[in-house]
């Protein structure tokens, strides 16, 4: 999800990028104390953690250069399919914690949303949008942080689509829905596990073989990835009580921002919902996914500021831009349809043993398809 670098820049120019990152540095840890003492004085050691453990996240995946959107598109158009072997290899190790979580000791639970139209839907629009946007929630946070213009566009309409997905989410549900199905819900914990652990294994490995047969190799540093950030995951969990989401963050921001100007947010139905009431009346930084956004952006930003990541950014043309812009509203509003993103939906969801899990990926996938068609149309590969 990377952009494209800048050619070597000249002596003189790589005298004041170095200036400019050191600033930058300054800039984002400055930031990120501030915060954390406000953190402190509202959350105390709990907010910390999560903050810290949002400001890793984000360091990891721009490290890594972690992400979905790219990878799918590869899946997709050249059929390299072992990132997704290694997104199930990170699903999988969640799994092991977020279904029995009781066995664990741990006072959390899973994800499990509803099978409903309103899935169908978003989950296809969100596909579309991340191709558009080159990114996905988490990649736009820490794509956003590392210095991407086009991430610079695409998270204001991410934020505002999905404000707008609030709006829409309970007239889109009453068009049908199944309601929360947990696969295998009426077995005990570890036989429950073992039948998610062998479907999502059963896929991962799938996607494994395919591409052995195609002579592709799984990277070791993917594999590290997956297995660091499900650790990081597994100390969300706990922390929190619940897996890492990404998106309702943004839909409070969008919130916060319409009620001071003037926009009586706390009138819609999805605002009148016990959960999101409560987080519209307590501050931004009580809400664990808003905290873990603001944590990714700077754990980002630093390390891009001290890996001279910052300076090897282009801006986007207008067309990609315009790409951006779409892509933000679609991935907005779909991740409010569909109970989440990449992040929120398909790995808590199916880490959680959820079949929303399983159907947002299979439609996210859909999406994913006719959003790479549409990206020449703003000057993007596919």
């Amino acid at each position: 999800m990377s952009e494209t670098l800048s050619p070597p820049a000249s002596p003189a120019h790589t005298s004041a990028g170095r200036a400019f990152e050191a600033s930058s540095f300054i800039f984002f840890a400055l930031i990120a104390l501030s915060l954390a003492g406000l953190v402190w004085l509202d959350t105390g050691w709990r907010g910390i953690g999560l903050f810290g453990l949002g400001g890793i996240l984000g360091a990891v995946f721009l490290s890594f250069q972690y992400g979905f959107a790219s990878v799918w598109r590869r899946a997709l158009v050249g059929g390299e399919v072992m990132g997704l072997a290694a997104h199930f290899l990170l699903i999988g190790l969640c799994a092991i914690v977020f279904i029995p979580a009781s066995l664990w000791g741990l006072n959390a639970v899973g994800t499990v949303a509803p099978v409903s139209v309103s899935l169908f839907i978003g989950a296809f629009m969100f596909g579309i949008g991340m191709q558009l946007a080159n990114g996905c929630g988490s990649g736009v946070l820490f794509s956003f942080g590392g210095g991407s213009g086009r991430m610079v566009i695409a998270l204001p309409f991410f934020i505002l689509g999905s404000l707008l997905g609030s709006f829409l989410l309970p007239t889109v549900l009453e068009w049908g829905s199944a309601g929360p199905i947990a696969i295998a819900g009426s077995l005990a914990e570890l036989p429950k596990t073992a039948l998610n652990l062998a479907l999502i294994g059963g896929a991962g490995i799938s996607f494994y073989l395919l591409g052995r047969r195609r002579r592709q190799h799984l990277p070791a540093a993917l594999i590290i990835a997956s297995i660091v950030i499900a650790v990081l995951c597994w100390a969300v969990f706990a922390l929190s009580g619940h897996p890492w989401g990404v998106t309702f963050g943004f839909t409070l921001w969008g919130a916060k921002i319409a009620q001071d100007l003037g926009v009586p947010v706390e009138n819609f139905t999805f605002w009148q919902w016990s959960g999101p009431a409560r987080s519209l009346q307590h501050s931004l930084l009580s809400d664990t996914s808003s905290l873990m956004n603001i944590g990714m952006v700077l754990g980002a930003g630093i390390l891009a500021s001290i890996s001279g990541h910052l300076t090897r950014q282009n801006w986007p043309s207008g067309r990609q831009l315009v790409a951006a812009v779409l892509g933000g509203l679609l991935m907005g509003i779909g991740a409010r349809l569909s109970f989440g993103c990449n992040i929120g939906a398909f790995l808590g969801g199916i880490a959680s043993g959820s079949l929303h899990g399983w159907v947002w990926f299979v439609l996210a996938m859909a999406g994913s398809f006719a959003g790479i068609q549409l990206r020449p149309k703003f000057g993007l590969s596919k």
